[in-house]
């Protein structure tokens, strides 16, 4: 992904809801390795439900989540990396490197 230096760039929605699309909890997301040139964020706000392409029941809904932002060192330019987790269902857990350039 790319990111402008300094600024708050979105990394990741997720959202828990039942079989009504309804909210039942906020996700858990766990930052395993923090970046080295700036900061994660993780914030509970209305994200779009989206099961990546899967045409789920609940896709395209908009309901309570949480939202993960990466903001670089200001006038940082470079890569960056970072690493976070996420439950899944059935009790398997996804784990993501974010690479990140950082421009201008």
């Amino acid at each position: 992904m790319t990111a402008r230096s300094g600024e708050k760039t979105s990394v990741l929605q997720n959202v828990h809801l039942n079989g009504d699309c309804k909210f039942i909890d906020y996700p858990r997301v766990d930052i395993m390795e923090q970046p080295k040139h700036g900061r994660i964020e993780i914030v509970h706000q209305p994200v779009t439900a989206d099961s990546g392409g899967k045409k789920m029941k609940c896709d395209k809904v908009k309901a309570d989540g949480v939202a993960v932002y990466y903001t670089s060192q200001p006038g940082y330019v470079g890569s960056d990396k970072f690493i976070i987790r996420t439950p899944e269902d059935h009790g398997r857990i996804a784990e993501g490197v974010a690479e990140v350039k950082v421009v201008k």
